[in-house]
């Protein structure tokens, strides 16, 4: 009996976790569908377009926007992958380098204070129009919080079990590989999920100031040229893709480590 209702006990704290933002955010579309915005705030139509009217400006050109969504997320996620890649590779030879950690650590801080308004006109004129400047913004935001979040990881493992791989004469390779590394999990979960957003954000904004496709040109057109809703649809079209992806994150996350307290305590 117990094992029967342990499925329903997971149902139900499932939908207890998805209900609540799925009924706000219905909440909030239907607010602003019958202009309760409009009119707290004294805004217009031409600054903020009705949902209705979002998505009937989507779907004018529909192949349009999936050409942008795609380029979009290819410059996002290839960036993403060698900016995180690079982050724990970095993490690895902050810790097993002597003297890397003093060196090093406060220009990989650096880096996360560069501001991207900054950074995008720069790497725009180094790598041109194309994807790799794009890339080379997303690689440039996701570094940082990967290596950082990597490296507290990798250095924070318990006395105890660093002691008992001692007495088994472990070596480096293995240490790192069997015990760091697999400790370190949920640090490198944690900065994979950051990156989702700074990864989006970053190729957004780049095409934003230069370039021919993309999220971010679409949108910088549309406000240009006034169509809010275009603009503001480009913008929900970004959130989604970016609730999407964070979500496929933490479902990776509660396969590969099924085992670590956050994950059983969300089970139960």
């Amino acid at each position: 009996m117990a094992a029967r209702t342990r499925p329903a006990r997971r149902n139900f704290s499932r939908a207890k976790r998805i209900l609540p933002p799925v009924l706000v955010g219905l909440a909030v579309v239907g607010l602003w569908q019958v202009g309760v915005f409009h009119r707290l705030l004294g805004l217009k139509t031409y600054t903020l377009a009705y949902p209705s009217d979002i998505v009937r400006a989507l779907a004018d050109d529909p192949a349009e926007l999936e050409k942008n969504v795609r380029i979009t997320l290819i410059e996002a996620f290839s960036g993403y992958a060698v900016g995180s890649a690079l982050g724990v590779a970095i993490a690895i030879g902050l810790l097993e380098i002597p003297g890397a950690r003093r060196a090093f650590l406060p220009v990989v801080s650096a880096l996360a204070s560069m501001p991207v308004i900054a950074l995008a006109p720069l790497m725009i004129l180094y790598f041109g129009l194309g994807l790799l400047s794009k890339i080379a913004v997303v690689v440039i935001m996701t570094l940082p919080p990967m290596a950082v979040t990597t490296y507290k990881g990798i250095s924070s493992v318990h006395p105890d079990l660093q002691v008992l791989f001692n007495s088994y004469a472990a070596g480096r390779v293995e240490n790192l590989r069997k015990l760091r590394l697999p400790w370190s999990l949920p640090f490198v979960f944690t900065g994979l999920k950051v990156n989702v957003t700074l990864s989006l954000i970053g190729a957004i904004i780049a095409e934003f100031f230069a370039s021919q496709d993309g999220l971010g040109n679409q949108m910088h057109y549309a406000v240009d040229t006034f169509d809010m809703s275009v603009a503001w649809g480009t913008m929900i079209v970004a959130a989604l893709l970016g609730v999407i992806w964070y979500q496929l994150l933490v479902a990776i996350e509660r396969w590969v480590i099924p085992w670590h307290a956050s994950i059983r305590s969300q089970s139960i």
